[in-house]
Formats: structure tokens, C-alpha cells, sequence
């Protein structure tokens, strides 16, 4: 598991140091942060806590957050209608939430939202899951079609970096446990294989009312 670990870490890293910002001032919005588990990843980048909101609609783990990072304002709140004003923050980040969320319009929602409390110019960073899990109805990858769909790809952002992160879990699993010296290189001569991915959007430099076209 740990390769899986360091093979998603790698990613985001690789993509927060492409974007031209400063960590000291950016100010992050985390979209469905949970307990908090990604803000670590944020703060050992050297974003300031104190600029960073995270919201989460379930208080019992916005109540672990908080006694982990004190210094991070979380929110508890609905991300389909976040009641953060338009064009709010730097940069909006999400970690493994729209996997999660196989309703459509719930999806949509979001990506809507999160489009709007963006600055014109800002950045979304997607740590998120572009293949399929057979069987699953809970699970609903966020394909780059999904992501254009979702994120007015050619509108209102582009597409800017992707990242190639983590293995399919069960072929990362396997090779973490019995087989570590290979993952890198089945993840770099197989990359059909690797399922996990970074997205980096940059939202147009144009201001953007908090609704569908």
C-alpha cells in the first residue's frame, strides 16, 4: 500500500510545482475534505493553514479535522450550494471526492459551484480516479470526458497539466506487497495500469456568474 501512497504523492507534488503561485498567500479551498486527510499533503507544500477552507456536509469528521489543524477554517456545508461568494479563492482542490459520488446531478453541482467561488485565473487541482471499478455502483470514475463535461473544459477553464498518479488498487496492492522494485516500472511501460491522475485546470480570465450558461 505504502507505493500506492507514494506513487498519489508524487503526482500532486509534481502538479502543485507546475502552477505559478505562491504558496504563502494562495488561498485553497478543499472541497469535500473530510477528516482532513489531503491537508497534509497542502501544508507540507508550504500553504499557510490559515488560508486554506475546507468543507465537508458530515460534522463528525469536520470535528477530526479540526483537532488535527486548528489553524484550517472548516466549514460544514452543502458543496452543491456553497455559500462562499463568487470567485473566492486562488485555487480549489479536491481528493478522491467525485469517485465517490456516482449522482449525476449531484456531480454537476459541485463541479458548478467550484467553478464559481474560483478566482478568473485560478486553479482547480483533481486528485482523482480515471478508471472504471466493474460492479461498483457507488463508484463513477471522473474521465477526461466526464471532466470537460463537468468543468466547462473550453469555456470557462482549460485544461491545463495531467498527472499520472497510483495503479489500479488491485495491480498497485500486489506490487507494493510482493513486488516493490516494479511498480514504477509497470506504472511507466503499462500506463493503461495506472488509475489514479491529477488533473490542473486554470479557470479563463473572465468573471463568471455562479450559473449554467
Amino acid at each position: 500500500m505504502c507505493f500506492q501512497i507514494l506513487a498519489m504523492e508524487v503526482a500532486v507534488v509534481q502538479a502543485f510545482r507546475s502552477l505559478n503561485i505562491d504558496p504563502k498567500t494562495t488561498t485553497i479551498l478543499d472541497v469535500g475534505c473530510g477528516g482532513g486527510g489531503a491537508l497534509f499533503q497542502l501544508i507540507r507544500l508550504g500553504f499557510e493553514p490559515k488560508n486554506i477552507t475546507g468543507i465537508d456536509i458530515q460534522e463528525e469528521r469536520l470535528a477530526q479535522a479540526r483537532k488535527i489543524y486548528p489553524q484550517v477554517n472548516f466549514v460544514k456545508g452543502d458543496a452543491t450550494q456553497m455559500e462562499f461568494s463568487d470567485n473566492s479563492f486562488d485555487l480549489v482542490f479536491e481528493s478522491g471526492m467525485f469517485a465517490t459520488l456516482p449522482n449525476d446531478s449531484v456531480r454537476k453541482d459541485i463541479a458548478r459551484e467550484m467553478v464559481g467561488v474560483c478566482k478568473p485565473s485560478g486553479y482547480f487541482v483533481l486528485v482523482d480516479w480515471w478508471t472504471p471499478k466493474v460492479g461498483d455502483p457507488n463508484y463513477k470514475a471522473l474521465t477526461r470526458k466526464e471532466l470537460y463535461k463537468l468543468f466547462f473544459v473550453g469555456s470557462k477553464t482549460e485544461l491545463i497539466g495531467v498527472h499520472r498518479g497510483a495503479l489500479v488498487p488491485p495491480v498497485g496492492r500486489f506490487l507494493s506487497k510482493h513486488a516493490p522494485f516494479a511498480y514504477f516500472l509497470v506504472a511507466t511501460c503499462f500506463p493503461f495500469l495506472v488509475g489514479q491522475v491529477v488533473y490542473i485546470l486554470k479557470k479563463v480570465m473572465r468573471t463568471y456568474k455562479n450559473t449554467e450558461e
